[in-house]
């Protein structure tokens, strides 16, 4: 078993990093062209291995903690990535089974995240803060879904706004991790939401500024 959750640690590690430098490469590169969704491919899949990786190591840990964020910042991911075969959401095109599907089991850990989270910042636990926060981002994003796929988009690039949003949120829990990895300064809660209180306005911004052209 030691030898397995070393090897699980060491794909974790391996494809966060891929992902820390694919991400990056996605951001600065010109969006909808090859480079772009080059990286953004290989910037899913190697989140993807973060995301088994960090379940299987929650698991084995008995980290609730963990376990839910992962899920939590994985669902941003594919949040990002199913959106751009949904582009038609409202005019004719209906969400699929699976996307109902990712979303209910999104849903589920988000809620209990949220829950912990309440439990823990009652108990005294400044990670139920982060909890907090992180369930909240999250619990916000699945109505969005729900609305979405119940009654329509109200703007035809939905599609573009929430890919920036699934992405770029999946990318501030990438740097997330590299920050409470490599800071070991106190209090470790601050870490835990320092890239969030950065990324989020940005993202806000980056939407702000192109909803004008189109």
């Amino acid at each position: 078993m030691h030898s397995f959750l070393v090897a699980v640690l060491a794909l974790h590690i391996t494809g966060g990093t891929i992902a820390l430098f694919a991400g990056f490469s996605a951001i600065v590169t010109s969006k909808g062209g090859k480079a772009h969704r080059l990286a953004g491919r290989v910037y899913f899949w190697s989140m993807t291995a973060v995301f088994l990786s960090v379940v299987t190591l929650a698991i084995a840990h008995d980290n609730h903690f963990l376990l839910t964020v992962g899920f939590f910042s994985y669902y941003m991911v594919v949040r990002g990535y199913r959106i751009l075969y949904l582009k038609k959401l409202g005019r004719g095109q209906k969400a699929t089974p699976l996307d109902w599907g990712i979303m209910a089991i999104a849903g589920l850990f988000i809620g209990y995240l949220l829950w912990w989270g309440v439990f823990a910042a009652l108990g005294g636990d400044r990670f139920g803060i982060v909890a907090i926060v992180f369930g909240s981002l999250g619990a916000r994003a699945v109505f969005q879904d729900i609305l979405k796929f119940t009654r329509g988009p109200r703007d035809k690039m939905h599609w573009w706004y929430d890919h920036i949003n699934g992405m770029g949120g999946a990318y501030i829990a990438t740097l997330t991790a590299v920050v409470v990895v490599n800071v070991q300064m106190a209090p470790g809660w601050v870490w835990w939401l320092l890239p969030a209180a950065i990324g989020v306005p940005v993202i806000r911004y980056t939407i702000w500024r192109y909803r004008p052209d189109f």
